[in-house]
């Protein structure tokens, strides 16, 4: 991890800042603290696009847009969905394998995890649950209640999120992830609820690699000119690759240990204290 005075001269090549959501933008309770308002606008006023980078689809990540102006072209889907925000366009989009999103959501149901299915326009539920009732809210978006296997056979599926109390059933998102290594399992968390794991399963050609360069070469700019905050296993490649990874204080500590500089928590608008230290100084 750089000391800040050096990361402060790196981050006078700044250029683009793409931004995690749940645990990063938003904090524990799913909401915006006022100070991000603030910092994103000043971000933007030294000339920085910003950029969402999340497993959220853009339907449920569009109030961030309207409300903190985050509105350059960035990730969504975990990277099965790169799109513009601006032009409203799609820039690249990588469904799942019909066959594949049905295996997945059959081994899902035998093995008692929760389980969401998501197509481009909206998402799914079996059932109504304590959890889903809460992520719904988070997304402020409400799902569709269906049959999970006809959904999936009716509809382009650009993920799935599957999840698991880890101290009630074990790690059962592993043994499933054994069952298809062709596809990507991205590691997720709720803040409200520690004891739970999820994951974003999405096309194994939808890599973080590959949206990242790609984003890179329609924003015209080198890896040293972008700054990525995140909070969960599933930044951790755009961490990695940004010239400036910054691992929010409420991140795991393997999170923490890829990251440049760790800021302080989404509760804390660690968000705004890092750009206040590095960008804004």
């Amino acid at each position: 991890m750089q000391r800040s005075a050096g990361l402060r001269a790196a981050a006078a090549d700044i250029r683009l800042a793409f931004f995690d959501i749940d645990g990063t933008l938003l904090d524990s309770r799913g909401q915006i603290h006022p100070q991000l308002y603030s910092a994103i606008a000043h971000l933007k006023s030294k000339g920085i696009k910003t950029a969402i980078a999340s497993g959220r689809p853009y339907f449920a990540a569009r109030f961030l847009v309207d409300e903190l102006g985050i509105s350059d072209a960035g990730m969504f889907y975990t990277g099965a969905h790169l799109f513009d925000p601006r032009s409203q366009q799609t820039l690249l989009d990588v469904p799942l394998p019909s066959a594949d999103a049905l295996a997945v959501v059959q081994a899902a149901q035998r093995l008692d995890l929760y389980a969401e299915v998501y197509t481009p326009t909206g998402f799914y539920l079996a059932q109504h649950t304590e959890i889903s009732r809460v992520h719904a809210a988070h997304l402020r978006v409400n799902p569709e209640l269906s049959d999970l296997t006809s959904v999936v056979m009716h509809n382009n599926v650009s993920k799935l999120l599957v999840g698991v109390n880890r101290v009630a059933q074990g790690d059962k998102i592993s043994l499933l992830e054994q069952q298809f290594p062709q596809l990507i399992f991205a590691r997720a968390y709720l803040a409200a609820y520690p004891d739970w794991q999820f994951a974003s399963v999405i096309a194994g050609a939808a890599t973080k690699q590959r949206a990242f360069d790609f984003l890179l070469n329609h924003h015209q700019l080198a890896a040293h000119q972008v700054i990525a905050f995140g909070d969960a296993e599933s930044d951790m490649d755009f961490l990695q690759m940004a010239g400036i990874g910054v691992a929010m204080g409420n991140a795991n500590e393997n999170v923490k240990a890829v990251a440049d500089w760790v800021t302080k928590s989404a509760d804390e608008a660690g968000v705004a204290y890092a750009l206040e230290q590095l960008c804004l100084a």
